[in-house]
């Protein structure tokens, strides 16, 4: 009797193992919807809003939740304070200080680099057209990113059950 309830709390254990893995993994896409939202939101109230770059900022923060609008949040906050100019700047400094919070990969964080160093530097046609091209970029990341996780959560869920079952092979 004993011996069956170990078995199942290793399976349980190696399931709940790659299911933790699974969610890590859905996080990236996630994250690039949001980075794409916020694309969005900066294209239209470009066009129609006018609003100072930490108003925009912050309106960018009350739209997004979690990581993404953490940053925005804090990048509005340190604009207060700061200069429009110092924005390429105060924007790498923040990607990497947040960097180890987010899911995203290294080409992610360089569409993102490539957004913060071009946002504010130029005339609106500029920077529409730079977000417009980020916002292509996203979406072909968000794109390849869910077809990634489609296939590797099926795949870690079947690691995980076949995982557990080797391990209670070899225990008994």
């Amino acid at each position: 009797m004993l011996s069956m309830l170990g078995a199942v709390f290793i399976l349980l254990a190696t399931v709940g193992g790659f299911g933790q893995l699974r969610c890590a993994l859905r996080q990236r896409p996630r994250e690039l919807l949001d980075w794409l939202a916020v694309v969005r939101l900066l294209q239209s109230e470009m066009n129609y809003g006018l609003l100072t770059l930490p108003r925009l900022c912050a309106l960018a923060a009350a739209q997004n939740n979690g990581v993404v609008g953490r940053f925005w949040q804090t990048l509005a906050q340190e604009l207060e304070t700061q200069t429009a100019q110092a924005l390429p700047e105060i924007w790498q400094r923040f990607l990497v200080e947040q960097k180890g919070g987010w899911h995203l990969l290294a080409a992610d964080l360089q569409v993102l680099m490539e957004l913060g160093q071009g946002l504010g530097a130029s005339g609106l046609n500029n920077q529409q057209r730079l977000l417009g091209l980020t916002e292509r970029r996203l979406q072909n990341l968000a794109d390849e990113a869910a077809a990634q996780c489609a296939r590797l959560t099926r795949l870690l869920g079947g690691l995980g059950w076949c995982s557990g079952l080797l391990l209670i092979c070899l225990w008994l």
